[in-house]
């Protein structure tokens, strides 16, 4: 249940000050409030670290999409990469469901969904795509 005073509409930010009250705010029964919501977001987050690592090792942190793991897993190296940017992503995730509590259900969802299709994606779905995609761009350029 959102608080009261953050069902206002148009409630302004005026200082950091406001910010960190709405922190407080709607960190007030959010775990339990969201905890399936947060058990799903972290095993849909495991495996997409781990099927992450697993691709790494095969082609290399150059082949991964996702232009901030590949930053990070060049620095910190194909296994310990794919830990430490999930680890970020997964703060990200829970910061913006707080602040935006209202909304945490559907961004958890669309977490869930696209953690879930990542991790089906570097196990399965390269092999599948992209030999195929490639095709496509061949019969199309």
């Amino acid at each position: 249940m959102v608080p009261p005073e953050l069902r206002v509409k148009g409630m302004r930010i005026r200082s950091a000050r406001d910010i960190v009250k709405r922190f407080r705010v709607n960190w007030e029964g959010y775990i339990r409030e969201c905890r399936v919501f947060l058990i799903l977001t972290v095993l849909a987050a495991l495996a997409d670290a781990a099927s992450t690592v697993y691709f790494m090792l095969r082609a290399g942190p150059d082949a991964e999409g996702h232009l901030a793991i590949r930053l990070i897993s060049a620095v910190f190296g194909t296994i310990l990469g794919p830990i430490v940017g999930k680890l970020c992503q997964f703060t990200a995730v829970v910061a913006l469901t707080v602040y935006l509590r209202r909304w945490a259900v559907y961004i958890f969802v669309a977490v869930i969904v696209l953690y879930g299709w990542a991790a089906w994606y570097n196990v399965w779905g390269c092999d599948l795509y992209y030999p195929r995609l490639l095709d496509w761009l061949d019969h199309l350029l």
